[in-house]
């Protein structure tokens, strides 16, 4: 799945022509900061167009809300993957949800799945793979309806329980709706469903990476989520964050998880092992802990 190091490779001549007032901004900002690589990776660009407030003119308010628009669009068309895993890549992602899949016949759930990213990778290879389409459904934690309500979702045996916690690109506010994301004022739309022509111009709903997250908190989803993400973890037997690297610029997400230390098992990273963010990382953990390798490989000696 693409990275922030993709998106920063995109700024600002790979950004879409859908999103030329983004673009231009950027050229603005790299003119602005005397090309200083730093101020136009897309944390920093996210960061200034989120976190303004104040306005000189009600038309740099409207430049400001079309600058919000095609930054959550770019990210969006970003992360979208259309083309199916090859089917090396394909069989290794079904290994890895068969075996993090849970009973749902005995209501047992031993695997959770706590997730920052926005991409529907899970959902996808379940899409793909026949036989776990058959048999598994994902579980969000929260009741997300469907848009097309009468789409056959049919009854699983199992599921992979998966909590989305910046969240997910095949949700989206129903139509009508505020800013503020409710649970009942959120729906869920695959590309086959009826209703997909009508928010494929849409953003989903998903927390950008920028320092300004407390809008996109209102409302009831994001609370539920993260409420019921600190409920599981405090009771967890076992953590293991793979990929994740506790980076100090996400001020929201490393205290909610080093909260927790005493239950992380390993932080699998990929990274040269001379590497600041290496040695960091040794700090906050044991350094047994840090496991510096392919998180493929990891994965296969754990399951």
């Amino acid at each position: 799945m693409p990275t922030l190091k993709d998106l920063n490779g995109r700024i600002p001549d790979g950004i879409y022509p859908e999103c030329m007032t983004l673009r231009n901004y950027c050229y603005f900002l790299r003119e602005l900061c005397r090309g200083e690589s730093e101020y136009l990776k897309i944390e920093s660009v996210a960061t200034n167009i989120l976190a303004t407030q104040i306005f000189p003119s009600e038309e740099e308010r409207l430049h400001n809300a079309t600058l919000r628009f095609e930054l959550l669009r770019f990210i969006a068309l970003s992360m979208h993957r259309s083309v199916p895993l090859s089917a090396e890549a394909s069989r290794n992602l079904s290994h890895f949800l068969n075996a993090v899949a849970n009973d749902r016949a005995n209501s047992k759930r031993d695997n959770l799945i706590l997730s920052f990213n926005y991409d529907t990778l899970i959902e996808d290879q379940v899409l793909q793979d026949p036989e776990l389409c058959a048999s598994t459904a994902v579980d969000y934690g929260v009741n997300i309806e469907r848009a097309d309500r009468s789409a056959e979702c049919g009854s699983r045996s199992r599921t992979i329980d998966l909590l989305k916690l910046h969240g997910s690109l095949n949700w989206y506010p129903v139509k009508g709706t505020g800013e503020d994301f409710d649970l009942k004022s959120v729906c869920r739309i695959e590309p086959g469903d009826r209703s997909f022509p009508m928010y494929q111009k849409d953003n989903p709903i998903f927390i950008p990476m920028a320092h300004a997250k407390d809008s996109f908190l209102r409302g009831s989803l994001f609370n539920v989520i993260w409420a019921k993400a600190d409920y599981y973890l405090s009771r967890a037997d076992e953590i293991y964050v793979i990929g994740y690297g506790f980076p100090q610029t996400d001020g929201n997400s490393f205290p909610f998880l080093l909260k927790h230390r005493t239950r992380i098992r390993n932080v699998v990273v990929f990274e040269p092992k001379k590497d600041n963010s290496i040695e960091r990382l040794q700090r906050l953990f044991d350094k047994d802990v840090v496991v510096c390798e392919d998180a493929q490989k990891f994965l296969n000696r754990l399951f």
